[in-house]
């Protein structure tokens, strides 16, 4: 997994229920255990939508919302992962939010969703893999998992992840 030399990684996410963290802390020890420098930064919410009706809408509608700052210098970086939960078939507001402002021209970077029925799964990768492909960032590849997954270490292990 991520073994073609060493890099400085960023993994970037926002998580509601814990499965896309739970996700993205497996993918920054086994990127440390190939020797990467692995950078977190989990994108925190002013004010975090606890309805799930209205998770679903605001995500359905493609709003944005206002985020706690996160200051991060994405030259310092090799390759940056994204990752998100699947809310009413796309990504969340949150990560939405986060993507808009920042600069990603000529990364290299890959993508991933968790999510729980599947449904949309597909469609939010797509839409990922489309805004960051409109940053001029260059997309190596991208994934999903199943919210129930993150929780199976023999699952994650098997997860063919290679650049």
């Amino acid at each position: 997994m991520f073994d073609g030399g060493k890099m400085k990684i960023a993994i970037v996410f926002y998580s509601f229920s814990g499965n896309t963290k739970r996700l993205a802390l497996f993918l920054k020890e086994k990127l440390e255990e190939n020797n990467h420098s692995v950078g977190v930064v989990e994108i925190k919410p002013a004010k975090e939508i606890n309805s799930f009706s209205l998770q679903a809408l605001s995500a359905l509608l493609k709003k944005e919302a206002p985020l706690k700052k996160t200051e991060v210098n994405f030259d310092e970086f090799d390759l940056i992962i994204f990752g998100t939960p699947v809310w009413a078939f796309t990504i969340t507001p949150y990560l939405r939010s986060f993507l808009k402002n920042v600069n990603l021209e000529g990364k290299k970077t890959v993508c991933f969703v968790t999510f729980g029925s599947g449904i949309g799964s597909d469609k939010a990768l797509k839409e990922l893999e489309g805004i960051l492909k409109d940053k001029k960032a260059k997309v190596l590849f991208s994934f999903k998992v199943k919210d129930i997954k993150t929780k199976d270490k023999d699952y994650l292990q098997k997860l063919n992840l290679s650049l």
